[in-house]
């Protein structure tokens, strides 16, 4: 699911190989991607704000991935809408694209910021991000069988519940609590990436149009 290579070019020479997947952002001065399309589809659980689903749409879409947006907050998303060949928003519960194939990769983002819990399947080839409400430690139980989480600050207990279900040290999430602004976690089953987001500055502008 997370990748960052590099490759050798002549000795005392190193240059960064392409990542399999979508660049999310920097770890350790190092980029982090995700693989977002599998044959066996991928779902991410996106528990902070919009804008590390957003970045991940607009570089998607800059890759000829189908992007399609569900969310009552269409304004958020119109500057990111605007930038790809097959890219659309949409309310809650508009018909979904059918699975995606090697070639043309679907990418489902269903914002529900206000709800908890309840993530979509995702078919062959596509991914589903949802991005959902976190509100009590028993929130996370909805979200065990999602392939990576998302998150943004939390809360101590909310952390410690994390640490148990996802089988990890209280000290790898220690973070958690007081993760700042433009950083990330994500997090799969006994592993926590830390992660900066990292948007170019034509990505920022478009971020910063949806935010208004």
């Amino acid at each position: 699911m997370f990748g960052s290579m590099q490759v050798a070019i002549r000795d005392g020479d190193e240059a960064l190989a392409q990542p399999s997947g979508i660049r999310v952002g920097m770890r350790r001065e190092r980029p982090m991607s995700l693989r977002l399309f599998r044959p066996q589809g991928t779902r991410v659980a996106v528990l902070a704000s919009a804008v590390p689903a957003q970045l991940v749409a607009l570089r998607a879409a800059s890759v000829g991935a189908t992007v399609r947006v569900q969310s009552p907050r269409p304004q958020a998303w119109g500057p990111v809408v605007r930038h790809g060949a097959n890219v659309s928003v949409a309310p809650p519960g508009a018909g979904l694209p059918p699975p995606g194939t090697p070639h043309a990769p679907v990418l489902v983002v269903d914002d529900r910021p206000t709800e908890a819990g309840g993530l979509g399947d995702a078919g062959p080839w596509q991914c589903r991000l949802d991005i959902r409400a976190l509100m009590s430690p028993s929130d996370l139980g909805a979200l065990a069988h999602a392939d990576v989480l998302v998150f943004g600050q939390v809360s101590s207990a909310i952390a410690s519940t994390l640490a148990t279900m996802m089988r990890l040290s209280m000290a790898l999430v220690g973070q958690l609590p007081a993760l700042g602004p433009g950083s990330m976690a994500l997090v799969s089953r006994g592993t926590i990436h830390y992660v900066a987001l990292d948007p170019t500055q034509a990505e920022g502008q478009l971020l910063a149009q949806s935010a208004r």
